[in-house]
């Protein structure tokens, strides 16, 4: 439950701290006095927009602090743990949730001093906290959130159900995409054979090697220097080895240079490192000769070779352009192309194989699908009974609360399961639609909930289904920013029973314009707006007995001070705590 709440610089809020207790919290006061504004501020710690805008005039940044009891809410202790947020020996008992706002939009969120992430703070908020305004009355009218409000009624009997068929719908829907695409494949699959077939053969017939293009330049470069190379080896060869001329070779010269070092290093160590240099260069004469010898007798030279060298290199430059890649990644791609034919080849194989999985997916889909469909059913039958009983104990006496069951059977597109002869369209959440109805008066058919009732109607509905989900043990706090709307008479006396009813089992934070509601109150809160030093901010006071029969007082009659009037307040407040003792004592011996 909430214990305590610190508000400075919020809107019109200077600085307060409000100390809430458990059960029943009612806050009062005239129209436009700031009530609201608590509940932004609790709303913000669990994790809603925050917006500088709220930031009080001449305020840089504003704060809210709440301090929590935590200890009966398994799912919040759990959260904690899980986030890395708490330890499972820590005290629980007083957990603080914090968050900051500053004029440059900063926005800090606090768990127990560990800076948190706002959707981590709204994910933790859902555990204990459940809040119903004013904007709720559209949320129970809209068909597509009920689906979510039996789920949460019945989680611990759904959630195992729902979550096997949320992986049972994602294997389903992946299978399901493989084998499109397998077919889609399929179908192309003669355009892009021949494209690939075509690239391949492209590639193949040109038999690329990956140093061929430098070894051709090369090539190219030797035959337009024919010429000037073949006198250049001629000489280098005539040098080395004398001919057409009368002197000696360089490679006798050179042999004879070998032989004297010799006979001076037998006689003069010192000549042993020359003949060694020696000793290594002959042998390179002779294999420069040898060479040159073989490369003259065989030198080739042909313009046709040089067209077809040129030829060749237009080629590998056209291939290289049309596909933007050099000569080792086409030789890649070419494996690539080969891969993928032979996927192609496959593709008949791959696409039975597709199929065999869908199906299997298909009936392992809609075993869970029936499954999570009959824990629904279950779940609502056991709703249709209790939100029937609590809306006979709102002054619903002739109602009948029903949900209209039925398969998903809009079969616009999409992947399609057949279930007890029916076609039915799998979504994520399951295969179901549902919508409440309801009849108040007797003789009356059920009808859509959002055709047939009204303001003060729908608060009523809306609280019997509070009522129902103050009985799980994870919500201690729950918050109603005026249920009274649209309500008045009997009917207020029925509410305030049924929020007294409702904060035996977890503290309630309720604003309310209601005397009867008011005087319910374990806790009452007179909220005003006061101007200190030319600035208007709130007050809280919270009311003792005399306060409190002043407060009823004044929302009876508009007089606080009228004596018939306070009397009047009184003489409510005797009657609704001898109401109270009687709600106490049956849910005493209900527990």
């Amino acid at each position: 439950m909430l214990k305590k709440l610190q508000v400075k610089n919020f809107a019109i809020i200077d600085d307060i701290t409000v100390k809430f207790g458990a059960g029943l919290n009612v806050l009062t006061g005239e129209t436009g006095a700031g009530k609201t504004l608590i509940i932004e501020a609790i709303n913000m710690l669990t994790g809603e927009r925050a917006d500088s805008e709220l930031i009080r005039a001449g305020q840089e940044k504003l704060t809210v602090q709440g301090y929590f009891d935590l200890t009966g809410s398994s799912k919040s202790v759990k959260f904690l743990i899980d986030e890395n947020l708490a330890e499972d020996n820590d005290d629980f008992s007083d957990i603080i949730i914090a968050r900051e706002v500053s004029r440059q939009g900063k926005n800090r969120s606090f768990i127990n001093g560990i800076y948190t992430q706002v959707n981590t703070l709204k994910n933790f908020g859902k555990c204990f906290l459940d809040l119903h305004g004013q904007h709720d009355h559209q949320y129970l009218l809209d068909q597509g959130t009920h689906l979510e409000i039996i789920d949460s009624f019945g989680e611990d009997i759904i959630l195992s159900f729902k979550e096997n068929y949320h992986i049972a719908y994602k294997n389903f829907m992946d299978s399901a995409l493989k084998l499109i695409k397998l077919k889609k494949q399929q179908s192309e699959k003669e355009i892009r054979l021949d494209e690939l077939k075509i690239r391949l053969n492209e590639i193949e017939e040109l038999r690329l090697k990956d140093n061929e293009e430098s070894e051709l330049e090369n090539e190219k470069n030797v035959l337009k220097n024919h010429e000037k190379i073949f006198k250049l080896c001629t000489a280098l060869l005539n040098s080395l080895n004398g001919q057409e001329t009368n002197e000696d070779s360089l490679i006798d010269s050179f042999s004879q240079l070998l032989k004297n070092v010799s006979e001076l290093s037998q006689m003069d160590k010192k000549f042993e490192k020359y003949l060694a240099e020696a000793e290594s260069v002959y042998p390179l004469l002779l294999e420069l000769a040898a060479y040159l010898k073989d490369y003259t007798d065989n030198f080739d030279y042909s313009a046709e070779k040089i067209d077809f060298i040129q030829e060749r290199l237009y080629k590998i430059s056209e291939i290289k352009r049309k596909y933007g890649m050099d000569i080792p990644k086409i030789n890649e791609y070419l494996q690539v192309l080969k891969k993928e034919i032979q996927q192609y080849d496959n593709l008949d194989q791959d696409i039975e194989q597709a199929q065999q999985d869908y199906r299997l997916k298909k009936e392992i889909l809609s075993e869970y699908a029936i499954k999570l469909y009959q824990a629904r059913k279950t779940v609502i039958q056991s709703i249709e009974k209790e939100i029937t009983s609590e809306l006979r104990e709102l002054d619903f006496k002739s109602s009948e609360f029903k949900v209209s069951h039925q398969f998903n059977s809009n079969n616009a597109g999409g992947a399609l399961l057949e279930i007890e002869g029916i076609k039915v369209k799998p979504l994520p959440d399951g295969i179901d639609t549902v919508e409440f109805l309801i009849s108040l008066n007797s003789g009356e058919s059920v009808k859509a909930l959002r055709k047939i009732a009204s303001g003060g109607e729908i608060s009523r509905i809306m609280l019997a289904l509070k009522s129902i989900i103050s009985g799980v043990d994870n919500i201690t706090t729950m918050i109603f920013d005026e249920i009274d709307t649209g309500i008045g008479g009997i009917a207020a006396i029925i509410t305030g029973k049924k929020l007294y009813s409702i904060s035996t089992k977890c503290q309630v934070i309720c604003i309310t314009h209601l005397p009867q509601i008011a005087a319910f109150a374990e806790h009452n809160y007179f909220i005003e707006k006061i101007t200190q030093d030319s600035r208007t901010k709130i007050k809280i006071n919270k009311l003792k007995q005399d306060k409190k029969i002043k407060e009823i007082s004044r929302m009876l009659s508009g007089m606080a001070d009228s004596e018939i009037s306070m009397q009047h307040a009184a003489e409510l407040i005797n009657e609704i705590n001898s109401m109270k003792n009687i709600i106490a004592t049956d849910n005493r011996e209900s527990f």
